[in-house]
């Protein structure tokens, strides 16, 4: 069982990570944090295999909790899933001590193997950042997520639907944010599924993160988002 750590400060995504790692045999979330100075107590506390993080964050950013780790001699292995596709920052990442780095639209398709290289000792390195070397005898890349502009002819409703279902909704609670009924919701899924040809709650989150739906609801204002999603 690989022991994982979140720590995002957009609970939205974290949820949606949460979601596509909870149900994924052979791994555990642990513990979750929103900045980088509760991260370095729940580190302490939980002590995971792996902490997947984001770069930028409000206080204390996840380099500097990578080189607290390094330089206290941990042996938490990081991988920072992030939205920067500058390439300096993964050079700046693996020299602060990380041993990954995905970006945030490729973690449906790459996070789980990035997880998997480090938790045994390898690196990963995100397929669309591969123009940087990783100094590693284990370099890893995950295939392409799905272009954003790639919604297999959803309609809005199906797509709003399987997105809800991504942020870890019930079918109720999907029901009540879109005022319709849960039969509705159950034929919008079942359409939007079969035009995806999607065939789990974990097959529709890697879908949302790569379309970036999660980070599309990161965005908006904290006043224009549903109640029951925060």
């Amino acid at each position: 069982m690989i022991r994982v750590a979140l720590i995002d400060d957009h609970p939205i995504f974290r949820s949606g990570v949460r979601g596509l790692l909870g149900e994924t045999a052979g791994i555990e979330v642990v513990g979750e944090a929103s900045d980088g100075r509760h991260a370095l107590d729940l580190i302490q506390r939980t002590l995971p295999d792996v902490v997947v993080m984001d770069i930028t964050m409000t206080g204390m950013s996840g380099l500097a909790v990578a080189r607290a780790l390094r330089d206290t001699g941990s042996e938490v292995h990081v991988i920072f899933l992030t939205v920067n596709e500058d390439l300096a920052f993964v050079d700046e990442a693996l020299t602060a001590g990380a041993q990954g780095y995905v970006l945030k639209r490729s973690a449906g398709t790459s996070l789980l193997e990035a997880i998997e290289a480090v938790a045994s000792g390898g690196r990963y390195v995100d397929a669309e950042m591969r123009a940087t070397p990783a100094p590693a005898d284990r370099t890893e890349a995950g295939p392409p997520a799905p272009h954003p502009c790639e919604e297999g002819g959803l309609t809005g409703r199906e797509r709003e639907v399987l997105r809800h279902i991504a942020l870890g909704m019930t079918m109720k609670e999907v029901s009540l944010t879109m005022s319709i009924s849960v039969a509705s919701v159950d034929t919008y899924k079942i359409r939007g599924c079969k035009k995806l040809g999607l065939r789990s709650r974990a097959s529709i989150v890697r879908y949302a993160l790569g379309q970036g739906w999660l980070e599309t609801e990161n965005r908006r204002p904290a006043s224009d988002r549903p109640p029951s999603l925060m």
